[in-house]
Parts: C-alpha cells; sequence; structure tokens
C-alpha cells in the first residue's frame, strides 16, 4: 500500500479536522496517511493552542537554542524509511529536512514535498541570507503545497515548476464555527452581554496568539482611543503567548479591557458573539477567518509582514485595512466609523460571511489530498 508521511514540529487544535479529512480522502484511493508530530519548544507553549491525535505518531525533538529561532532535529528516519512521499514544513531551521532532501535527489525515494508559504512573510530583508537560503532549497523538492495563491508566485519565482505547485488555501473550520454560532441563543448573548460588558454593544474583540508581531501596546493604545469616542466601548482579548502580561496588565488598570485567556469551541463562540468588529491591528494570518465565520469584520493595518492568509481581506469589501500602519489614532477613528455605521458594517459581515463558505477545511483537504494524489502519479 502507499505511504504518505506528514511531518510537523507542532499538532494544534485547528490543523486536526484537516488531517483527520486528509487522511480519510487518501483512504478512499488506497493510500495510508501517517501524521508525525513532536511539540513546540518550551517558549511558544504558553499559547496553549497544542493537542493529540490518537493515530497521529509523536516524534522525538530536539532544541538548539532557546528562543523561538532556535534550530531543532526531529528524529524522521523511522518514521520515512518506508514511505513513498513525505511532506515537511519550509523552514530553515528545521535541520532534518536536509538530509530528507539529499535523500531523495541521491536515492530517488521518498518523494519529498514542501508545505509553507513560499517566501519568508515576515522576513526583515527579502533579499537577505536566510531567504535566499529558503528560496535554494525551496527548488530541491519534487512537490510543493502552498498556503495561498502569493505563496505559490514566490515559489514559482525560485524556478520551481507551477504544474508541480498545489495551493490549497489555507483554513480553519468555519463550518464548525457556523454551526457552533448556531447552537448559542440570543438570550445566552444578552446575558452575558450584561454581566461581561454591562449590556454595550460597542465592543471588540481580539482573537489570537498574543506577542510581538501582534502589537499589542498599539491595540491597547488604539483601544484606549476608541473608549474616549465611545465612552461604553469594551475590548475583549482571548488568546495566550508571551505578551499576554500586558493586556493582563491593561485589565488590571482598565475594567472595560477584558483578558480571558485562551479559549476554545462553543466558551470562545459565545465571547466572540458580544463583538461587532474584530481587533487585529498587527499580524494577520488565519484569524481572518475567524472574523469571517464569526460575523465581526476584521479591522487591521497596512503592513509589510502580514501572513499569507492577508490575501483573504479585501479593504471595503469583506474588512478594512487601514492605511497609516503606525496611527493608533487613525486606526481608533476606523474602528469608531464601523461601530457607528451599521450599514458599512453589516455590509463587510455579509461578505466575509460568504468568504467564510470558501475558505474552508473541507476544501482546503480537498484540495490537498488532490495534490498529494498528482504528485503520487508524476513518474
Amino acid at each position: 500500500m502507499t505511504e504518505v508521511v506528514f511531518i510537523t514540529r507542532a499538532l494544534p487544535h485547528y490543523r486536526v479536522k484537516f488531517h483527520e479529512r486528509v487522511k480519510q480522502l487518501l483512504a478512499e484511493h488506497g493510500v495510508t496517511y501517517r501524521l508525525c508530530y513532536s511539540g513546540s519548544a518550551l517558549t511558544e507553549q504558553s499559547k496553549k493552542d497544542e493537542t493529540a491525535l490518537n493515530w497521529a505518531e509523536k516524534i522525538p525533538i530536539r532544541y538548539f537554542g532557546s528562543s523561538e529561532h532556535s534550530l531543532l532535529f526531529q528524529s524522521i528516519g523511522g518514521m520515512v524509511s518506508r514511505a513513498d512521499f513525505v511532506i515537511i514544513g519550509q523552514h530553515n531551521k528545521h535541520l532534518h529536512n536536509y538530509p530528507l532532501i539529499l535523500r531523495s535527489r541521491l536515492l530517488g525515494r521518498p518523494k519529498v514535498a514542501f508545505f509553507g508559504h513560499g517566501r519568508g512573510f515576515q522576513a526583515d530583508d527579502p533579499n537577505g541570507l536566510s531567504e535566499r537560503f529558503k528560496r535554494f532549497w525551496a527548488s530541491k523538492v519534487d512537490w510543493w503545497f502552498a498556503y495561498t495563491p502569493e505563496g505559490a508566485r514566490a515559489v514559482s519565482r525560485s524556478g520551481f515548476p507551477e504544474e508541480r505547485i498545489t495551493v490549497f488555501n489555507n483554513a480553519i473550520d468555519t463550518s464548525d464555527i457556523t454551526r457552533t454560532l448556531a447552537g448559542i441563543s440570543e438570550d445566552e448573548v444578552a446575558e452575558l452581554r450584561m454581566s461581561l460588558v454591562g449590556g454595550s454593544g460597542n465592543v471588540g474583540v481580539y482573537v489570537g496568539g498574543i506577542y510581538r508581531h501582534k502589537r499589542i501596546p498599539f491595540l491597547i493604545e488604539a483601544a484606549q482611543r476608541i473608549r474616549e469616542r465611545l465612552p461604553d466601548f469594551h475590548l475583549l482579548v482571548i488568546g495566550g503567548g508571551p505578551d499576554a502580561h500586558l493586556v493582563e496588565a491593561a485589565a488590571a488598570e482598565h475594567d472595560w479591557i477584558h483578558a480571558l485567556g485562551p479559549r476554545f469551541g462553543r466558551d470562545k463562540a459565545l465571547l466572540v458573539r458580544l463583538a461587532r468588529v474584530f481587533l487585529m491591528p498587527g499580524l494577520v494570518g488565519l484569524a481572518v477567518l475567524d472574523a469571517f465565520a464569526y460575523g465581526t469584520p476584521m479591522v487591521t493595518t497596512a503592513l509589510p509582514y502580514h501572513s499569507p492568509e492577508i490575501e483573504y481581506l479585501r479593504h471595503d469589501e469583506n474588512g478594512w485595512i487601514v492605511d497609516d500602519a503606525d496611527s493608533p489614532e487613525a486606526y481608533a477613528a476606523a474602528v469608531t466609523h464601523l461601530l457607528t455605521d451599521e450599514a458599512l458594517r453589516s455590509k463587510l459581515a455579509a461578505a466575509g460571511a460568504d468568504d467564510a463558505k470558501v475558505y474552508t477545511i473541507e476544501n482546503m483537504a480537498q484540495r490537498f489530498a488532490q495534490g498529494v494524489l498528482m504528485a503520487l502519479r508524476e513518474g
């Protein structure tokens, strides 16, 4: 039986359904899908967003260093010895990638694919040594799975054949969010609204990891300016990370800022239902799909280092992008505008809801599985 192995460093909650669906789709074609993971470094575990699967295989990992940029090596030898196709993350710091790619090129098996962004969206210098190194190795694999069309274009520019690139449109389980929201009553929302935010309708929410690129100080300063314009404004912050202490300090000082920590499932959905806008002035990634699915238009800024999923956000169509990325005042003005213009806010929310039906785990898994089968068929 043909065997495909997916190697990932960590297994976050939002990836579980994707892997389960891919496993099912490939099994229908007689392909065994094995998922191998290790775990995040201690510096990242504060996000509290990892889980496990009873059929996934946990493998040893070694970190070299104690920062988020540490080199690492996963013991994948035993996992790939009989594999026909191995899929690995495109990360310079993953030292186990290089022996695997060299083995594949020398022996002709297993086939190897990269799964990733295609380029460093947060790179300080697009032409720096790190990015040149990434481009060199990008063309040394047999197949590519790119998060978005822009990622595919970046891979193609590195000299990789377009016909061997699968764009899977990275997603979260938006359909699950929709089902969860349908099971929440208006009475529940009203009760929580009264108890948590004093009945206010002017509520903004932040959902995601809390770290430097998310610009939490900017968010807090902008929130204070929104509060000056709208005296009943409340900010809900859902998530965890190394900068969570900044949110906790702000919440201790202002009773209208709520540090809620990591939340999942129905608990998270009920909290987000209180909000009318989704605030993310820093790096935007998959959270844009949360915003679409929850019906809370995202307001972000025109930063140069957003993740690939920023492609899904279209200014004044399904969200809002503030041009002046360095101005909390401009950001506060945009958020206030949306909170006081219900026709505009509703238009953005409706368009986002339509897009949430496009960028789904089901569609992502289908595209990915089709790419796997195409790669296996290639000589």
